[in-house]
């Protein structure tokens, strides 16, 4: 059995079916890590905007934020904790690096 086809003079192919008009948009997060922010929320579908307003609005907040923790580190740092992990100035950076591009 197939239902019958009725010919629509009014159809038209590839019109979007339904739009709404939102002013809300609602978030679930988890948070794993204590003192975690969320700011600069963008919604958008161009990706080339999305990566300009990262580095215009994230890039420099992230970096100043990166420098405050190490400064915070060095001088909170445990004696103890002078043994190296076997990785060089050089492999934390590029480790940095990577999370950077990751979170962008």
């Amino acid at each position: 059995w197939s239902p019958k086809q009725i010919a629509n003079p009014n159809y038209e192919e590839g019109v979007q079916l339904a739009a709404y008009d939102t002013a809300m948009l609602g978030f679930e997060l988890w948070i794993v890590n204590n003192g975690t922010i969320f700011d600069n929320i963008l919604v958008t579908d161009d990706i080339e905007y999305a990566k300009a307003q990262g580095e215009k609005l994230w890039r420099p907040v992230a970096k100043a934020e990166k420098e405050v923790k190490e400064q915070w580190d060095k001088e909170n740092k445990p004696a103890d904790e002078d043994v190296g992990s076997g990785m060089d100035e050089e492999d934390f950076e590029e480790e940095e690096e990577e999370e950077e591009k990751d979170e962008l």
